[in-house]
């Protein structure tokens, strides 16, 4: 985002009126009632009303809320004394050094000299501090819980068991990119890592429990490959394969050959077999519908035997990965309202920001889903749970980015209400037809509904133009570290909640995974960053094929990212 040279918002207030407005105690946000804010996160004054609120780095977001909604441009830090204009999207001391207007510079430093001065002297009949300065560094001393999150993790002097190389094995780095990633995924390799309980070997597995004598492949290092007798393919299930994988990856010297693993994936898709550059997000489909068949024939992992309405999540892999999207469709002559649910594996979300419908239909921001509406809809795992969904669905207010576009953004198109009309997308409402009557306008909607434990983000990076002809969106987008589902998802509650029991539920993801397509359509390259847990701390690493190194979160995040995986905490 492009900052101001300069800044005259604070031009018009006055000290005086501003020092009856601050708080000699400096303590709770103002909407912690409301809103169950955090404690212990940084909070900002505004100057121009008094509203004391959580920063925008907190989940509620309650200061930059209130600029959006008031236009009020000034707050300051009750701790750090620093100044933030909302108008700008800068602090004043930053706007400062980069002026160079000398008028305009002794202007800015006045007002910061006169803002910190006042602020402290309503500190200082609560606290025995001396100075401005001996109460900053108290301050400094106490690092808040965001300082603490981004210091830089040190990094190991060594490699841990669970990060390996993978070889090329010829334009097969969509292949190795995904496979990092998934070699990430906690809650699938617990399943799969313990093999004396969950055994997709017909012979008892025993080649696996042999450290002596590997019935594997694996590279120890670029120049020396240690070859020996591969098992059969064909005698092997595809689930069986990848548990192999798994095992003896963390026994290799740090690189792996995963020819088995890539020719049983041939064997399922032959558009796989051509040794061409193909698409990580169709290898990641296919690779997850396979485990999730050969885990169904051969009967491990159901964990749900009972029956219900729909496509129940039976495997392992359904139960990480699995989530519904439900397609709303109101129609807007009737009022008649249809709903389909529909199994998916990941949330493939166009890279463009909302275009910010709304449906002005409803008064509530939150309504409960009547009987009657689910009539004859068929709704998975519903049994004796009531559902809430959020009607209202406004463009939420941007955060201080560092790019154009985030992945919230993007979340937030692709749940967005869409206007169907003669023109877009014709829909023909079958009550109205059952009626005699004509109709052709509808809202649609996309929500989520019985959300993952790993949710799969997929942002379309190649979109067909015209002439059939595919282009690749080079857009950057933000990635966020920690996402919440809980707006775009069709809520569950017990009949003895209410609405606003309900709608309080928290769904938050981490990020553990990012698959980056670098280049162009003709030419380019996948690689992967992943986050591995090594003595209780993140580490993140860096992958292309047979290369790997530990990285900075920051390295993770300024990507071109095209799959992210986010794990529910």
């Amino acid at each position: 985002m492009q900052k101001q040279a300069s800044c005259n918002h604070f031009t018009k207030y006055k000290l005086e009126q501003i020092g009856n407005l601050i708080k000699t105690n400096f303590t709770n946000c103002d909407n912690a009632k409301q809103q169950k804010c955090e404690s212990d996160v940084e909070k900002w004054l505004c100057i121009e009303c008094g509203f004391f609120g959580c920063s925008r780095n907190s989940n509620n977001q309650c200061s930059l809320k209130h600029n959006q909604q008031t236009n009020h441009p000034i707050s300051i830090n009750n701790n750090s004394f620093s100044i933030w204009c909302y108008n700008c999207d800068n602090d004043l001391e930053t706007i400062v050094e980069e002026t160079d207007n000398k008028a305009q510079k002794e202007k800015i430093n006045k007002f910061i000299d006169n803002m910190k001065n006042l602020l402290f002297k309503k500190l200082k009949q609560n606290k025995p501090i001396q100075s401005i300065q001996q109460f900053q560094q108290i301050q400094q001393q106490q690092p808040s819980n965001q300082e603490i999150k981004q210091q830089i993790t040190q990094q190991l002097n060594y490699t841990p068991k669970q990060v390996f190389g993978l070889r090329n094995l010829g334009n097969t780095c969509f292949f190795n990119s995904v496979m990092q990633c998934l070699n990430a995924t906690e809650s699938l390799n617990q399943f799969y890592l313990d093999y004396k309980k969950f055994n997709f070997s017909s012979s008892n597995n025993s080649n696996i429990q042999n450290d002596e004598d590997d019935d594997w492949t694996t590279v120890e290092t670029n120049k020396q490959i240690k070859q020996q007798v591969r098992p059969k393919s064909s005698k092997q299930s595809i689930n069986q394969i990848y548990q192999n994988f798994l095992l003896n990856s963390r026994k290799s010297k740090g690189l792996v050959d995963p020819i088995d693993l890539f020719k049983s994936i041939q064997v399922v898709q032959g558009r796989f077999r051509s040794m061409a550059q193909q698409d990580a997000s169709e290898l990641l489909r296919c690779l997850l519908d396979a485990l999730s068949t050969g885990e169904e024939n051969t009967n491990i992992g159901r964990i749900n035997k009972t029956k219900t309405n729909g496509k129940p999540k039976r495997t392992i892999v359904e139960n990480i990965f699995g989530s519904y999207l439900c397609n709303y469709l109101e129609c807007l002559d009737c009022g008649f309202i249809s709903r389909t649910f529909d199994f998916c594996l990941d949330y493939t979300v166009q890279i463009r920001k909302s275009k910010g419908l709304i449906n002005q239909r409803f008064e509530q921001e939150y309504s409960e889903i009547t009987n009657e509406e689910l009539k004859d809809v068929i709704v998975p795992y519903l049994h004796n749970s009531i559902l809430v969904q959020k009607n209202n669905n406004p463009p939420k207010i941007d955060q201080q980015k560092q790019y154009n576009l985030s992945v919230i953004d993007c979340l937030d198109a692709f749940t967005e209400y869409e206007e169907l009309n003669q023109k877009n997308n014709y829909f023909k409402c079958e009550q109205c037809a059952k009626q005699g009557k004509k109709s052709g306008r509808a809202l649609r909607k996309f929500f989520f509904y019985d959300l993952p434990q790993v949710a799969t983000i997929i942002l379309k990076r190649f979109q067909q133009k015209s002439a059939g002809r595919f282009e690749k969106v080079t857009e950057q987008v933000e990635i966020p570290e920690t996402i919440y589902l809980e707006d775009y998802t069709i809520l569950k509650g017990e009949p003895s909640q209410t609405v606003e029991e309900i709608k309080s539920q928290k769904f938050q993801y981490q990020l553990y995974g990012v698959v980056v397509h670098q280049g162009t359509m003709t030419g380019g390259h996948y690689v992967s960053y992943v986050k591995h847990k090594e003595n209780n701390q993140d580490h993140w690493f860096y992958f292309s094929d047979s290369n790997f190194k530990e990285v900075s979160l920051k390295q993770a995040l300024s990507n071109q990212a095209y799959i992210l995986f986010y794990e529910r905490v």
